[in-house]
């Protein structure tokens, strides 16, 4: 008996294993990767409206300090319409974005985090504080 029960306790550790070991294997096909990049430029400015339940509104662009042989296209979606609408198709920006999913087209498609363009918006000097 005692053979037994230290068997099945053998057998319940490698089957916990094995459910350990399948988990993050299958997850790590979801890890999300980030990306940030100065110079992006932007190619494409792209919305689709559902209307009365959503709508989203995206940007394709690649780094501009990549040479063309290795330029990759990026897709990065965008939650906020006034963000959006500043963003201009031709301008360099610089962002901060991460993955959410995966695109067929694309390969990871992203989320923005942050977006700037430092020869437009950026001030520089000391501002006065009263």
């Amino acid at each position: 008996m005692k053979n037994t029960a230290k068997k099945w306790g053998i057998i319940g550790v490698l089957g916990a294993v094995l459910i350990m070991i399948s988990y993050f294997t299958l997850s790590a096909n979801q890890i999300t990767k980030s990306i940030s990049m100065v110079d992006m430029v932007i190619e494409e400015k792209s919305h689709y409206i559902d209307p009365g339940n959503y709508f989203e509104m995206w940007v394709i662009g690649y780094n501009g300090n990549e040479s063309e042989e290795n330029r990759d296209r990026y897709k990065i979606f965008i939650e906020d319409s006034m963000v959006y609408n500043l963003i201009k198709e031709g301008e360099k920006y610089n962002i901060t974005a991460s993955s959410f999913r995966e695109d067929e087209e694309y390969g990871h498609v992203y989320q923005l985090s942050q977006i700037s363009n430092q020869e437009m918006y950026q001030l520089a000097g000391k501002g006065r504080i009263k």
